[in-house]
């Protein structure tokens, strides 16, 4: 029986989506209340797989603290960088580990890919390299690539520029690989798409592409980590929320996920899709509307408005707020009636004082106070703790 190993890269300090990345590594940052990386995980186990390396680096202990506590079934190996060394560069020096056909994930990326039929793809075509390829519409963030008949690739390119795009099917960062690549990769930092599958191609060493039009997110900006959530919600990714599913009753309507130990105050109105965790309150005349995620022992003020939000633990939201698909870090206090906007982001441990504004696509940086009745309309200090 074939033997395959999964690599899965979970390096990177995931700057685009700070505040968030500040305490914690982008893959444990929390989507509907689990760390990205768990549905990774999961998606590794259900297609069989027992054997995982981690590329490690930034807050490297939090990754394998946490995924030794909640997998002990999986044979986990960790390759620490003491420096980045790009998603190439980490493979070489995780070499040691790797003697086997292996799968590359990213540590950050939900997707839906079934990884057991990619395999069975890239043994049937006898290739070095397997990429996996989905459409996009923009693809100037990605990797573009041309197909032959037999779906060897015949050009690629790195992040075109607009006249540079002559394909819309892009790299989704997920690769089967021989051991054999190692050998074409240089000591020291390296990437896959940019400096090693160009080389690949022009040698015509055995590289694929496998088409897939599933589920794939790249949950390191704003828009995309709540989209993340969302899509969670509606069940377009699995594991769905934990909780018990709340029945029907005047007031509460759609599928909703209720933790442990939550109280619901009186005329409170919840739309589901929406999932409160364990030990959260939500007062009188509150509102929880679709695609709202609510962590543990949040506290939701009296008639707040509260809809397509991520709220992580131990926040307090005061009376009378409205938070609009945002997005607010463990530990905050939002005073009462503060008015939140599309894709802002409050680090842990914020104070935003009563009556505050802040405007869309704005973060404000861990542990900061904001005063009453300030008006944020642009970044405050993002700076590490």
């Amino acid at each position: 029986m074939f033997m395959t190993s999964v690599v899965v890269m979970a390096g990177g300090k995931g700057t685009r989506i700070r505040p968030l990345t500040f305490s914690r590594p982008k893959p444990l940052v929390p989507v509907a209340n689990r760390p990205i990386l768990d549905y990774i995980i999961h998606r590794v186990l259900d297609s069989g797989y027992s054997k995982v390396v981690m590329t490690l680096g930034y807050l490297k202990d939090q990754i394998r603290s946490h995924v030794l506590a909640e997998y002990p079934e999986i044979d986990f190996r960790f390759s620490v960088e003491k420096k980045p060394l790009g998603t190439a560069g980490g493979v070489k020096a995780a070499a040691s580990e790797i003697n086997e056909t292996f799968i590359v994930l990213s540590g950050d990326v939900i997707f839906d890919l079934d990884l057991r039929e990619m395999v069975k793809f890239h043994r049937k075509k006898n290739a070095l390299v397997t990429v996996a390829l989905t459409p996009v519409e923009d693809p100037s963030h990605y990797g573009i690539a041309v197909l032959d008949d037999d779906g060897k690739i015949k050009r690629f390119h790195e992040k075109p520029r607009p006249e540079e795009v002559f394909s819309k099917i892009a790299n989704a960062g997920i690769y089967v690989m021989e051991p054999e690549v190692i050998e074409h990769i240089p000591q020291g930092s390296s990437d896959f798409s940019a400096d090693i599958f160009p080389v690949l191609i022009e040698r015509d060493a055995g590289m694929y592409g496998f088409l897939f039009d599933g589920y794939w997110n790249d949950a390191g900006k704003p828009n995309t980590f709540l989209r993340a959530n969302h899509d969670v919600l509606n069940g377009t990714v699995t594991p769905e929320p934990d909780g018990e599913i709340a029945e029907e009753v005047p007031g509460r309507f759609g599928k909703i996920w209720i933790g442990r130990d939550v109280v619901i105050g009186d005329r409170v109105r919840i739309v589901g899709p929406a999932v409160l965790g364990d030990g959260s309150r939500v007062d009188d005349g509150a509102y929880i509307g679709k695609n709202t995620v609510i962590g543990s022992r949040v506290n939701v003020g009296e008639n707040s408005f509260i809809r397509g939000s991520v709220i992580l633990d131990g926040c307090v939201i005061g009376r009378g707020s409205q938070l609009l698909n945002c997005v607010v870090d463990e530990d905050c206090e939002i005073g009462a009636g503060c008015a939140i906007d599309r894709c802002a982001i409050i680090g842990r441990g914020a104070f935003i004082g009563p009556s505050t504004v802040i405007r869309s696509h704005c973060s404000v940086s861990n542990r900061l106070r904001i005063l009453s009745g300030s008006l944020v309309d642009s970044d405050y200090p993002l700076v590490p703790e």
